[in-house]
């Protein structure tokens, strides 16, 4: 799949305090325990991944069920007026490299010994970066129905700006901590 036809939108479950996306041919060798505590359970490792361009840490810390929307743009800040209008904050942008096929999950996810839920996401290999924000579709009037639960329309929990590193400068964040703390 060609960036330009990267438009999907999924709920993602965690109860690791932490989701992302990744490629997963970094993580095909995970299938025990001790592979993915060694991958991706602690803080150092994952960082190695994010670095590598392996992971990008969607992460605030909590289990849940959250919303998230990733679209191919040419350049980050692409927000509609409506999203910008309940945007919290935004990422510096994460580095991450496709070989053809990426996915989105909780952590518990990464490599295939839990069999936990994920979301296979093809994309044309090459070496792009992902900006992460953070929307408060909760605050938007009528983003839930009347049980409660968000409403068809509701904004995402994130939405996932991935664009073409064309030049490579980018200068990219390695942290699990997907937003800096004000």
């Amino acid at each position: 799949m060609q960036l330009r036809d990267v438009d999907v939108s999924h709920a993602v479950v965690t109860s690791a305090g932490l989701f992302g996306v990744w490629r997963a041919s970094a993580f095909d060798h995970v299938s025990e325990l001790d592979q993915w505590e060694d991958e991706v359970a602690e803080d150092s490792a994952l960082e190695r991944q994010i670095a590598a361009g392996a992971f990008v840490p969607i992460n605030i810390g909590g289990n849940g069920a959250f919303q998230v929307a990733m679209r191919g743009v040419e350049a980050p800040g692409n927000l509609s007026e409506r999203e910008r209008t309940y945007l919290l904050v935004s990422s510096e942008p994460y580095l991450l490299v496709s070989d053809g096929a990426l996915e989105l999950g909780g952590l518990e996810a990464v490599g295939s010994y839990a069999g936990a839920e994920k979301v296979e996401i093809p994309l044309d290999s090459g070496r792009y970066a992902v900006v992460v924000h953070l929307v408060d579709w909760q605050a938007e009037p009528g983003s839930r129905g009347g049980d409660g639960n968000p409403s068809a329309d509701a904004l995402p929990d994130f939405i996932l700006e991935i664009f073409a590193d064309v030049h490579g400068e980018l200068k990219y964040r390695t942290k699990v901590e997907t937003f800096d703390q004000p």
